[in-house]
């Protein structure tokens, strides 16, 4: 799952080994699959830096599996599967663009992108290449660069939209240029979801 690269981006948070972590997920739902006891009767989102662990720390109720990595053919857990399954449906995509762990990473890695000053060609590209691995073809630039340029003229145009674009998750960007963050985080959704990105990495 594609998030789980760029979870370093959100807090640096590159430590190995722990137990389990709470993250992201849909409200109730949980709570809808559960016997109301226990320990285990309601989720608690985790906090701090905890909350930044990469998926293979998260924690799984058989029952209620986390959404999201279900998706993205997750094991289920009822028995060991030695190859992950690829599969490529709609809801994927879905997951891609609303899930706020993605949006989240699309916003922290486009603040400590914009965070070196360089220019959009440069900023673009240094982001294609660490969510692809590899340096973009010019005409995937130009592609990119262009739609950078296009998002940062609406955002300029309708500021009132910027901050509902930014208001995902808990990271705290750093970049005092809302408008240009949003038109990059826009670029940086792109890349994500791009097929190289979600099954060839």
């Amino acid at each position: 799952f594609i998030c789980t690269q760029a979870v370093d981006c959100l807090n640096d948070v590159l430590s190995v080994v722990g137990p389990s972590v709470k993250p992201y997920q849909p409200p109730g739902l949980w709570e809808m699959a559960t016997s109301g006891r226990g320990i285990l009767a309601a989720y608690e989102e985790d906090i701090g830096a905890l909350y930044y662990r990469r998926g293979m720390y998260t924690f799984i109720k058989r029952t209620v599996p986390p959404p999201s990595l279900m998706i993205f053919d997750g094991s289920n857990r009822d028995q060991c599967e030695v190859k992950r399954l690829k599969t490529n449906t709609p809801l994927q995509a879905l997951v891609m663009m609303n899930d706020p762990t993605v949006l989240e990473a699309a916003l922290a890695l486009s603040d400590k992108l914009l965070q070196t000053k360089a220019g959009p060609e440069a900023v673009v590209a240094a982001g294609f290449e660490r969510i692809i691995c590899r340096k973009p073809e010019k005409k995937e630039l130009d592609i990119l660069v262009d739609y950078y340029k296009d998002k940062l003229t609406a955002f300029n145009k309708k500021g009132d939209k910027v901050d509902q674009l930014l208001k995902v998750g808990r990271y705290k960007p750093l970049t005092t240029s809302k408008k240009e963050l949003a038109a990059l985080m826009q670029v940086i959704e792109v890349i994500y979801n791009m097929e190289e990105a979600i099954t060839k990495t």
